[in-house]
């Protein structure tokens, strides 16, 4: 078993991440964020990682800085290891239909195609979109179907956790060699 770990100290916030790729989607996870911590949650039960989570901050500011932080770690941890360039999952729970799509090419996009605005959607749109950024990859979303924003929030993360359960066990190269 190796830990892979990442710590980020600013004036707003100290956050310090610690996962196991081969885990069992064991968790321990405190941001004081709680509707994030459930959606994190989801993402490490079906990534099937084992993660530890620690965030220490002033909450009375902000929560948006803290969970684009969460996603730059978590990009900055993914980097450590491999995984399969290609990888596309659909889920349809409950009344939320989705799409996402993932290229591990170190050129880093994202994109979705919300056009309302939830604060809800807004956060996770901003930790999507560091994590992109930081992994290097691009990173599609799109939702077909919704009507209750929480199941829809939820299934985001389910099968970002999905995609990477499928792509941890298999890497595969570029035709180019290194991407």
């Amino acid at each position: 078993m190796y830990i892979y770990k990442n710590r980020k100290i600013t004036l707003e916030s100290d956050i310090e991440i610690k996962i196991n790729f081969i885990g069992n989607g064991i968790f321990k996870i405190k941001t004081f964020i709680f509707f994030f911590d459930h959606l994190f949650i989801q993402f490490i039960n079906y990534s099937m990682f084992d993660c530890y989570l620690r965030c220490y901050s002033d909450l009375k500011t902000d929560t948006h800085h803290i969970i684009e932080d969460i996603g730059i770690i978590l990009g900055n941890i993914m980097k450590m290891k491999k995984f399969t360039r290609y990888n596309s999952f659909f889920m349809c729970m409950d009344d939320s239909f989705i799409l996402m799509s993932i290229d591990i090419s170190n050129r880093n996009y994202y994109f979705d195609n919300v056009n309302f605005f939830n604060q809800d959607f807004f956060l996770i749109r901003e930790f999507l979109f560091s994590f992109s950024k930081k992994f290097n990859c691009n990173l599609y979303l799109y939702i077909i179907n919704y009507k209750n924003i929480h199941h829809l929030l939820e299934s985001i993360f389910k099968v970002f956790g999905i995609i990477f359960n499928i792509t941890k066990n298999k890497a595969f190269n570029s035709t180019k060699g290194i991407i």
